[in-house]
């Protein structure tokens, strides 16, 4: 297109298939393409980066007049950067996306619904019965439970009121190396549509902020997954 088209008076139709095909193959070629919801992706990345930094320069020019080539740079920066960050966040969603299932616990009558994430590093077991920990965060706790993590945390002895409940010791994976572990009566992952039951699973009570990293509050264990 940079050698033929300046020197060929092509038809505006013309001009405008090539510049799709040439964009299409560019897309193909630089990103790694699987599925065409990938190339969807990609490809509006590319067309929405060419009007930013093509586009949207003239069109500030055409609002405010001629400016210079350093106030012109400074202004691609600025919206790079923006262009930039919104990229990896979106990216970091769609990896997240494809380790997250839907979880619901049923435990003492009630049944808790939350988003669930697949945590191929979460490999506790309780060293009474050997069977895997899934870690659930407080406020999912305190769904579960239907009482305040905190009574727990400072009455040890509540934890006899909960099935199976007890504590094991995890090093520093919690405060003071000890975390909550009781048992759940039936918990069901549902993974693309289909669901799986597990009785009698061993939920544990983890303290860190995790939820809000991964926008789970159910670290589903490895043997689980």
């Amino acid at each position: 297109m940079a050698l033929f088209f300046p020197l060929f008076n092509f038809p505006l139709a013309v001009q405008i298939v090539a510049t799709i095909l040439v964009g299409a193959i560019m897309v193909c070629i630089s990103f790694p393409i699987k599925r065409f919801k990938d190339f969807l992706f990609y490809g509006f990345g590319f067309l929405f980066l060419t009007f930013v930094f093509g586009g949207a320069n003239f069109m500030l020019s055409s609002w405010i007049g001629a400016l210079s080539v350093f106030i012109m740079l400074i202004f691609s920066f600025v919206i790079f950067l923006a262009v930039k960050l919104f990229l990896h966040r979106l990216a970091k969603k769609r990896a997240r996306s494809c380790f997250t299932c839907s979880v619901q616990i049923a435990c003492k009558g009630r049944v808790t619904e939350e988003i669930g994430y697949i945590d191929s590093a979460n490999v506790l077991y309780d060293p009474l019965t050997s069977q895997p920990i899934v870690l659930i965060s407080k406020e999912v706790f305190e769904k579960v439970v239907g009482e305040d993590y905190v009574y727990y945390l400072v009455n040890k002895q509540k934890a006899k009121n909960l099935p199976y409940g007890h504590y094991v010791n995890v090093g520093s994976a919690v405060s003071n190396g000890e975390m909550l572990v009781f048992m759940a009566d039936k918990l069901t992952i549902t993974e693309k549509g289909k669901a799986r039951s597990y009785d009698k699973t061993l939920l544990g009570l983890s303290l860190s902020n995790f939820s809000k990293t991964l926008d789970s509050g159910v670290l589903i264990h490895s043997e689980l997954a």
